[in-house]
């Protein structure tokens, strides 16, 4: 029979295995507690737009986080493109593209229109004293026009031209308006020792439709403007202005308005990879439906008329690095 003593003893082991068991089932309620009620408070805030890894709250329908990184100067662009200059209305207006969707959340790529120099105060057309522009028959309407540029840009434009034409040295025509005759085309512009270099090439290039007719002027467009960075110099700015937007119905079956703002886009990335700007003059010659304006075409629905030139000299002067 036990003593008091053992009695005691085991009366206090019994109390304190009651204890121990009590404060695990405690425990463990506690801890599912905070699980049901963390998952709920994660649900109200994925659903209203919060991302884990950025501690930000997006309101549904607003730019993302990632929007908000942009460059100013990608802003700058925007603010012209929504009040509605250049016969854009606000609605049109994209800051990114779906690229990849995860578990919790889309990643977006830049629309060209980010990557653009944004609006400022117009320079005097001096600015372009010491600029070459580089471009096909589009570009020979600076010669054949009037407009404030005329008087200040060297214009190197020639017919039927592509990014090849410059990487391979080719030798071209820039047309009676220009006063010159046959020349080779990069060395022209090399030894035109220019401060600022503009650029519009592509309606040639891509007046036949298909993925390897893209592919192949990016491709040559990458290296002409590597051969400019490294014979030009880092002191040289060079801007890649984007293709120019055409009317619908327009013969060539390579142009039309969704390829054109694709490669835009392609191009906008590019000019940023390669320490160039990106000039979205795009967006002053595109009506409410993103084609070419009316007022600016000429009849093939590609080129551009006489009023089109003194609105995209203004625009180049109020977009610069």
């Amino acid at each position: 029979m036990a003593t008091y003593r053992e009695f005691r003893e085991q009366v206090k082991r019994r109390r304190r295995r009651k204890f121990i068991l009590r404060l695990s089932l405690l425990i463990v309620a506690a801890a599912a507690v905070c699980g049901v009620a963390f998952f709920a408070l994660y649900t109200v805030l994925t659903g209203a737009g919060w991302t884990p890894g950025n501690g930000q709250l997006v309101a549904s329908g607003s730019a993302s986080a990632s929007d908000a990184s942009q460059p100013a100067s990608a802003s700058g662009s925007g603010s012209s493109s929504e009040d509605g200059q250049g016969g854009q209305p606000a609605a049109t207006w994209n800051t990114s593209t779906p690229v990849e969707a995860t578990l919790d959340q889309t990643v977006s790529g830049a629309d060209y229109r980010m990557l653009a120099v944004g609006a400022n105060a117009a320079v005097d057309y001096s600015f372009f004293d010491r600029a070459a522009i580089l471009g096909d028959s589009v570009s020979q309407g600076w010669n054949i026009y009037e407009s404030p540029m005329k008087a200040h840009a060297f214009v190197c434009a020639y017919k039927s031209i592509g990014p090849s034409a410059v990487v391979n040295k080719q030798t071209a025509n820039p047309g009676e308006a220009s006063g010159r005759g046959e020349e080779n085309i990069y060395d022209t512009i090399i030894n035109s020792k220019p401060l600022r270099l503009y650029i519009l090439l592509g309606t040639n290039a891509l007046v036949r439709d298909g993925e390897a007719t893209e592919q192949s002027f990016l491709s040559y467009y990458g290296q002409m403007l590597d051969m400019f960075k490294a014979d030009l110099g880092d002191e040289v700015d060079i801007y890649v202005q984007s293709i120019t937007p055409v009317r619908p119905g327009a013969s060539q079956p390579g142009l039309y308005k969704e390829r054109i703002q694709r490669v835009n886009t392609q191009l906008a990335v590019m000019a940023r990879e390669k320490g160039c700007h990106f000039v979205n003059i795009y967006e002053v010659l595109q009506d409410a439906n993103g084609d070419l304006r009316e007022d600016l075409a000429a009849a093939d629905k590609v080129h551009l008329n006489q009023n089109a030139y003194p609105i995209m000299a203004e625009y180049l002067a109020t977009h610069t690095a």
